[in-house]
């Protein structure tokens, strides 16, 4: 507060703060400023401001968009992602067709279309004879929901033939 006092002081004895020219002699001290000069007034003419109905700026946009409650998964298999689930097998030759899914403890799934499956409200679209076609509804960037077609295929025998080397 002092540095101010003194600051303002030589300032306005000095001439350069407009409408406080120096009046006195340099002999004398100048009375201090008072505080009341300092302090914002406030605009009569601003309307005063509202923010109802506003966002609020300082808040994260995509706070907003996973604000919603987590839910429950209806049935074992809305609780693995896509990428823990392995496609082994497909029954081609029966209406409806199916499709065996197997989760990363090795428990084994039957699936047909329209079965829910997978975190991201995921549904079996189509199963055909060697892959199954997972669509999920996803919110992008903007939280707009977009649907992705997700694609489990079967293994091939170089594949299977390589993890049975791993395992020996």
């Amino acid at each position: 507060m002092r540095r101010w006092v003194v600051v303002v002081t030589m300032l306005s004895l000095a001439g350069a703060i407009p409408g406080r020219a120096q009046t006195q002699p340099q002999s004398q001290t100048a009375a201090a400023p008072s505080e009341e000069e300092f302090k914002p007034r406030p605009r009569s003419d601003a309307p005063p401001y509202d923010p109802t109905g506003k966002r609020d700026p300082f808040r994260p946009f995509m706070l907003d968009l996973h604000s919603q409650e987590p839910r429950e998964p209806g049935t074992p298999l809305q609780r693995y992602d896509l990428g823990e689930l392995t496609l082994v097998a497909v029954l081609w030759e029966v209406s409806p067709p199916r499709a065996l899914v197997q989760d990363t403890s090795g428990m084994g799934y039957i699936v047909t279309a329209g079965t829910p499956i997978g975190r991201r409200n995921g549904v079996v679209k189509a199963i055909e004879p060697s892959r199954v076609v997972v669509e999920e509804r996803v919110l992008d960037f903007y939280g707009q929901e977009q649907t992705a077609e997700v694609v489990m295929q079967l293994p091939s025998d170089r594949d299977t033939k390589q993890r049975g080397r791993e395992r020996q």
